[in-house]
């Protein structure tokens, strides 16, 4: 146990007045010793004794020093105080006291260490969040809950144990109230934790018992909170010591937990990942207002997927900020090793040319593939959106689709097919189209392609011929020619049609000429 840990307890817990204190190295205290019964000079031992007592060498050492009266504070000359690594002065006639409180602070905080160790072969053995939670509980006698730095509440040791309203409701719906969110944040406000551990109270007055918290931390970045609700009072440093210990080993179990991975980023990464998976919409616009994010009015998801070799975290970086750099204000997060991001779309649901332009340029740095959903107006279509932009990775290795900004809207109906078996696609290709292929295979002729081009040219002679780069005399004889084949009606927009989506077919199918 900490120096000044002992000291603080020993004011709180036993009433003894420290007179005066210096704390030069805050040791750990693993066992005491009276300055009668010598120095040993080991730098784990608190040495206790009366003024009178104090030994010719006191360098380094730890003590608590009693004097009869303050007056003695006088005698005592810089040069012997200085000479302590740290030092307490208090009355003399409390050192009983004081020897015997500090006697059980250790042997407490000896059995919490021990605790918390057994804690950890429970983690490393694999046991579930809930196994974590529920003998945190038997050691605290009061229940625990586990929170995502975007107050989702993760898992709670035990549902029965919980009587307070708001926490009852809490847990039903799957994220903190309000309130709470609440005053975490002017907690913040008022006075910035420390990147720690250490245990702080949450005071919400419509809630019957106190909160005692300690953050969750992973790579310095906060990942959630262990909270204890305090329906059985208990000492301040059980709660102290051992609440962080429960918060270690919590997220040591979640971040093997496929589920939970997505807590692993910013709180703004967090919401995103809750965003493109599916959450409660109360939830997320309760994130939302207190994370002050505000998204565009029209959006679309992005993915990008780097190849193997940019698949490592500086390069994954650096590729985020370009892409972060050409898209202005996109919220972008780390996905199933792709990286996604929200950004602004045009009326038109596009990217701006310029923007276009300058991903494209992505492709020769190690992209393989980009794909970019429908444009949205709802966040809460985000997961839609999300599950779109992946679908199109799919259709690019079908179709073998290399170096394009590929948009949902120009692939959806490929999307479509892809949900079909093959085997029975080709049954929708319009006949027609397997003559013009045997004719061309049989004359080394291309009906096929001047017919695809037509369709796609909406019918346009001009554009056709100028596509194919042939005479305008040359496209009639083909068109005369592969009306003379197949009998189909160049006329009809539901021939025109099914033509088209046959040609989709095929293509998709790859049986392309």
């Amino acid at each position: 146990m900490k120096f000044s840990n002992i000291l603080r307890l020993m004011k709180t817990e036993y009433d003894i007045e420290v007179l005066k204190t210096h704390i030069n190295a805050d040791n750990d205290v693993q066992k005491i010793q009276l300055f009668e019964e010598g120095i040993d000079e080991i730098t784990d031992t608190l040495y206790i004794g009366t003024f009178k007592e104090l030994p010719t060498e006191t360098t380094g050492l730890t003590a608590i020093i009693g004097i009869e009266s303050t007056n003695e504070i006088t005698h005592l000359s810089s040069k012997t105080l200085q000479a302590f690594s740290s030092y307490a002065l208090i009355y003399e006639d409390k050192i009983l006291k004081t020897l015997q409180a500090i006697n059980k602070f250790i042997h407490k905080d000896l059995q919490t260490s021990k605790e918390a160790a057994d804690l950890m072969v429970l983690t490393m053995k694999g046991a579930d969040l809930k196994t974590i939670l529920k003998s945190a509980e038997k050691k605290l006698q009061n229940p625990i809950i586990v929170i995502d730095a975007g107050f989702k509440i993760l898992d709670v040791s035990s549902d029965q144990g919980i009587d307070d309203p708001i926490w009852k409701r809490n847990i039903e719906r799957g994220y903190c109230s309000y309130e709470f969110i609440k005053e975490v944040h002017n907690l913040e406000k008022i006075c910035p934790f420390p990147d720690n551990s250490d245990v702080f109270e949450v005071v919400c007055k419509f809630s019957l018992y106190r909160k005692l918290c300690s953050k969750m931390f992973w790579k310095n970045q906060l990942v959630g909170y262990v909270i204890m609700l305090e329906k059985a009072e208990i000492k301040e440093h059980l709660y102290k010591e051992y609440l962080p210990f429960v918060g270690s080993s919590a997220c040591e179990v979640l971040l093997r937990t496929e589920a939970h991975k997505g807590i692993f980023g910013s709180q703004k990464e967090t919401l995103i990942y809750e965003l493109i998976h599916g959450a409660e919409a109360d939830l997320i616009h309760i994130r939302l207002k207190m994370n002050q994010m505000k998204f565009p009015d029209i959006m679309g998801c992005l993915v990008v997927k780097p190849n193997e070799y940019l698949n490592n975290i500086q390069a994954t970086t650096f590729l985020k900020e370009q892409i972060e750099y050409i898209l202005p204000g996109a919220f972008c997060l780390m996905d199933e090793e792709n990286l996604v991001f929200i950004c602004k779309m045009q009326q038109d649901g596009k990217l701006k040319l310029e923007e276009e332009k300058k991903l494209l340029a992505l492709f020769q740095q190690g992209v393989v593939h980009m794909g970019i959903s429908s444009p949205c107006t709802d966040i809460m279509a985000l997961k839609d959106a999300y599950r779109q932009s992946k679908q199109l990775y799919n259709i690019s290795t079908r179709m073998r689709i290399e170096k394009e900004l590929m948009y949902f809207s120009s692939y959806n109906f490929y999307v479509m097919l892809s949900r079909l078996n093959e085997k029975e696609l080709m049954q929708y290709a319009h006949p027609a189209l397997k003559r013009l292929r045997d004719y061309d295979q049989a004359h080394n002729g291309e009906l096929y392609r001047t017919l695809q081009t037509f369709i796609d040219c909406q019918s346009h002679m001009a554009k056709t011929s100028e596509s194919l780069s042939i005479h305008r005399n040359s496209l009639s004889y083909r068109i005369s020619k592969i009306l003379d084949l197949t009998g189909i009606d160049l006329e009809s927009r539901d021939e025109i049609f099914r033509l088209s989506y046959g040609f989709k077919v095929e293509n998709y199918c790859r049986m392309v000429v």
